[in-house]
């Protein structure tokens, strides 16, 4: 008889449980006060810059903004530009102002307290950036968000935004963006309290209000899911339409606004490129090639600049080489996103971003103010640093599915990166001091531009008008006409040059090269009124009143609601014993501006002598 045997009794395997990858609350709060620590390092020395490029038209010279918190009314009820130049077109950006106006309501005009702002929202962005990483690569270490974070804070193509005061519109409307996306993600994959949909469409439309270039997110945060959760396509949709529905309805309230969504005036050839393409193919292969000069800039970003009007970057063809090395490198892009769609790769995801959020500032669907700038470069660059991350985390095979990865090689190659990254913004930030060093360093980097060049030329003018040295002053004189005839030489038809140009000589006390200056002008733009004014004045000064009065009439006849141009014509008349046609035009002057200290002088002058006479 056999032995019974013993029945073994089989274990059930048991899973080994995924480790947690949420990351600790310690360590959290002192990676986001590392971030905030490192955006002040990096930016830090730009607090103490004073006002620079086009500072001027959100702070000193903005009417509504001077208001302080009782400007704040005016500034939603008009476009971005009416409080600077009356001009109610093409933006409406009203949070950006208020930002600065309570500023001003609290601080005054200090420079200082703006450009603190800029790098405190700029680090506040960096905190809500690295947490909406976080719930977006749930699935990864902490590592891959973080370097994510580093590489977008970091990233030398970001000094123009954060060191000009004017840029404020970029910093909040991307911060508020990432903030909707984050409450987005809160609520539909974490805490399904309403409290946090709601904060996410309110956020989203401060985004809008801020500057209208974001309103790509409403496609970006439906693909955040796509990319990044399980949903189903059908609940994607229906979470992406309210989003829809607010693009709509700052639309709507845009329209009401504004007298025209787009430019009331020409685009200038000065401030766009594009416009001096001959035809829509070469129009197309420069914007192209431009879009390629971004790539450029965010791979290596050494030869950074304020400025890319014309012709720093000249006219191509679509047969050149820059304009096909362009289009095989986006067309390998799309390709490599389109491939990996449906493997919902992070790179992918990256690619997308970047395309989607650079395509309002492209020059490809919608004619912008400028031909290329850096700051067009913010909100997009995060899909480069997205896709770059990844990709860097996978060349180093570092396991991203585990709690403590081998990060050894990772430092050394992140510590590499961020330090050229951090020395090359540091150093970028001392540029944008004020106009002078910003224009100095403009002339290095972009020799073929105009504007460069005549930026600087104003700035030694202005200099040498309120310094006080004799030999100082006549060398900024000098130095100033110089950069003027080398942005003529750039461009010949640049009538503000020309206009500046004589200007200089009219400073400098050489009338008749003043004269010259100002005859080129009217002879290139017609309707360029200053240089009829200061023709005009030249003439008037000699007693050439026959000369004077039709120049003086000319430019009025361009700006009629120019006030003084009214009462030279008056004073010319008053001059010439025309005591009449002096009251007539003295009069016409005060009912644009009753305030016209000239005018009314002259007006009762005119009015004495009428009555001596008789």
């Amino acid at each position: 008889m056999k032995p019974a045997e013993k029945k073994q009794i089989v274990k059930p395997v048991q899973k080994k449980a995924e480790p947690k990858l949420d990351l600790p609350d310690v360590k959290k709060w002192g990676i986001l006060i590392s971030l905030v620590v490192f955006t002040f390092i990096l930016y830090g020395n730009t607090i103490m810059h004073d006002y620079a490029l086009d500072d001027d038209i959100i702070t000193r010279r903005n009417d509504f903004v001077q208001q302080g918190i009782g400007g704040i009314g005016h500034i939603f009820s008009k476009g971005f530009l009416y409080g600077f130049n009356r001009a109610n077109d093409q933006s409406y950006r009203p949070v950006t102002l208020t930002s600065i106006a309570v500023e001003k309501q609290f601080w005054g005009n200090n420079p200082h307290v703006h450009h603190f702002f800029n790098v405190f929202w700029y680090a506040v962005t960096a905190v809500f950036l690295f947490l909406t990483l976080i719930k977006i690569f749930r699935k990864y270490n902490y590592v891959v968000p973080l370097l994510i974070t580093l590489l977008f804070i970091a990233h030398p193509v970001h000094t123009e935004v954060v060191a000009n005061i004017k840029s404020r519109d970029e910093i909040l409307s991307f911060l508020f963006c990432i903030v909707a996306l984050y409450c987005s993600l809160q609520f539909y994959c974490f805490n399904k309290s309403n409290y946090f949909r709601f904060l996410g469409w309110i956020f989203f439309f401060l985004a809008i209000l801020s500057k209208e270039t974001v309103l790509m997110y409403a496609i970006i945060i439906p693909m955040v899911f796509y990319f990044f959760t399980d949903f189903p396509l059908k609940k994607i949709i229906s979470l992406a339409i309210p989003y829809a529905l607010i693009v709509v309805l700052y639309m709507i309230i845009r329209g009401s606004i504004l007298d025209s969504i787009t430019f009331n005036e020409k685009m200038e050839v000065i401030n766009n490129t594009l416009m001096a393409a001959k035809t829509g193919s070469d129009r197309l292969a420069t914007a192209i090639f431009i879009l390629g000069k971004y790539i450029w800039l965010l791979f290596i970003p050494l030869s950074l600049t304020w400025d890319y009007s014309y012709n720093q970057i000249p006219i191509v063809s679509p047969s050149s080489l820059e304009a096909i090395a362009a289009t095989l490198v986006y067309v390998g892009l799309v390709l490599y996103a389109f491939l990996r769609l449906k493997k919902k790769d992070p790179v992918s995801f990256g690619i997308f971003y970047y395309i989607i959020t650079m395509a309002l500032v492209s020059n490809l669907f919608v004619k912008i103010g400028s031909s290329m700038g850096e700051r067009f470069l913010y909100t997009s660059s995060l899909g480069f640093c997205i896709a770059a991350g990844v990709l860097i985390i996978r060349l180093l095979k570092i396991k991203t599915d585990v709690l403590r990865p081998k990060l050894t090689t990772l430092y050394g190659v992140a510590g590499v990166i961020l330090l050229a990254y951090s020395v090359k913004t540091i150093a970028r930030n001392s540029e944008w001091k004020n106009n002078f060093t910003l224009f100095e360093a403009g002339v290095v980097v972009s020799p073929n531009s105009a504007r460069a060049h005549q930026s600087m030329a104003v700035t030694y003018t202005d200099t040498a008008n309120t310094t006080m040295d004799p030999v100082a002053k006549s060398n900024f004189y000098h130095k100033a006409i110089t950069e003027y005839y080398a942005a003529l030489k750039v461009m010949p038809s640049y009538s503000e040059a020309l206009y500046n140009l004589g200007f200089n000589y009219y400073s400098m006390g050489n009338n008749d090269s003043a004269a010259s200056a100002y005859e080129r002008c009217i002879k290139v733009d017609p309707r360029y009124a200053p240089a009829y004014q200061n023709l005009g004045v030249i003439y008037f000064n000699r007693k050439e009143y026959n000369m004077a009065v039709p120049l003086f009439e000319a430019g009025a006849s361009v700006n009629p609601n120019d006030a003084e141009s009214w009462a030279n014509i008056g004073a010319a008349f008053y001059n010439e014993g025309r005591y009449d046609s002096c009251i007539y035009y003295s009069q016409k002057a005060l009912a644009i501006n009753p305030g016209l200290a000239s005018a009314r002088e002259n007006l009762s002058k005119a009015q004495n002598a009428m009555s001596t006479s008789k």
